[in-house]
């Protein structure tokens, strides 16, 4: 029986989610199941490590560690409008430097491990944020957690690197007697709470023909030209009831309209004072009073006619722009009977 057992509850949890993410395969699950597949394995490795502590097995360790960052960083980079090669730059060149310094000099892996964990992490939350219209790619009703889940992400994987630099001091002072634990214990409660987050963020299918729209593909635009560029994109969205569509994104949008997709984000902020996903949201809402005053549709048709996929979100913004919910507004505006 392993000495650890911190590591086999962990690997039990990362196990039961990838059989969920598999059996049920929601959109985008491959990047999540390769994701929890690859911390499974580092969980196996590192309890068999501090077990049988051989040599083969610490390297095998210190590579799948390096590998761990990039691909919780991609797992959200995928829904931004970065440039494709900005991305397998990012992807590919800090851990292959990682991975050759750890062939090269083994003693300072420790160091650059802490310092990838910290790279990554700080990347994610710099992109979280930057706020939701930088997943262009995601749906608009989403993008507002997925921003928060990235956060979340971004702000364990910092922790998992000040944690290195912890055992590293642990082995500096007191010749690593308290690391397994450390070790153990960090991965207990860092590894499921990455992996909540990245199944969290699991990428919708992208509409036929829809293809990616770098957000620069323009100068931005003169602030005197935001208000024009705002009713442009609003003339269009309420003509053509964009709004309604549950899985409508900002890069979506940008294609329709031919405007890069940051200056559209740049003109609802400075025109609407809010984010492209509240402002839809606005619509959608708008929509959906109207609805609950002239239809006698339940609460959950009037939730899918007005664009919303879920009916958490569909409350919360609800509750957010009226200030009560659904069913409340529909009986005050049946006790008043004010004509539409």
């Amino acid at each position: 029986m392993p000495a650890i057992p911190f590591p086999w509850y962990t690997l039990s949890i990362l196990l039961i989610l990838l059989l969920k993410v598999c059996r049920q395969r929601p959109a985008g699950y491959r990047n999540s199941a390769i994701f929890i597949t690859g911390c499974s394995l580092l969980v196996l490795v590192s309890a068999l490590r501090w077990q049988f502590d051989l040599i083969q097995l610490r390297q095998l360790q210190s590579v799948m560690a390096i590998a761990l960052p990039p691909l919780a960083w991609h797992c959200f980079a995928c829904f931004t409008g970065q440039r494709l090669q900005q991305k397998i730059a990012a992807f590919v060149g800090p851990p292959t430097l990682a991975l050759a310094l750890n062939l090269i000099a083994p003693p300072i892996t420790d160091t650059v491990l802490m310092l990838l964990y910290i790279s990554y992490g700080c990347a994610l939350i710099r992109t979280a944020l930057q706020g939701s219209d930088t997943f262009i790619f995601r749906r608009l009703s989403d993008s507002a957690s997925i921003s928060s889940l990235a956060f979340i992400a971004g702000s364990f994987l910092c922790f998992s690197g000040l944690t290195d630099l912890a055992i590293a001091l642990n082995f500096h002072f007191y010749q690593g007697q308290q690391a397994p634990q450390m070790v153990a214990i960090s991965q207990a409660i860092l590894l499921p709470f990455i992996c909540f987050a990245i199944v969290g963020s699991s990428r919708p299918p992208l509409p036929d023909g829809e293809s990616v729209l770098p957000p620069e593909a323009s100068k931005e635009s003169n602030n005197e030209e935001f208000v024009p560029t705002y009713q442009r994109v609003n003339t269009l969205v309420s003509e053509q009831n964009l709004y309604l569509n549950p899985d409508l994104t900002l890069n979506a949008l940008a294609r329709k309209t031919g405007i890069p997709a940051r200056q559209i984000s740049k003109a609802v902020n400075l025109t609407r004072g809010c984010n492209v996903s509240q402002w839809i949201n606005g619509l959608r809402i708008d929509y959906a009073q109207q609805l609950l005053r002239n239809t006698a549709l339940p609460v959950t048709e009037v939730m899918l006619e007005a664009g919303f996929a879920t009916k958490s979100n569909f409350h919360r913004e609800f509750l957010r722009i009226s200030g009560i919910t659904p069913t409340d507004y529909r009986r005050t505006a049946a006790e008043s009977r004010e004509p539409d």
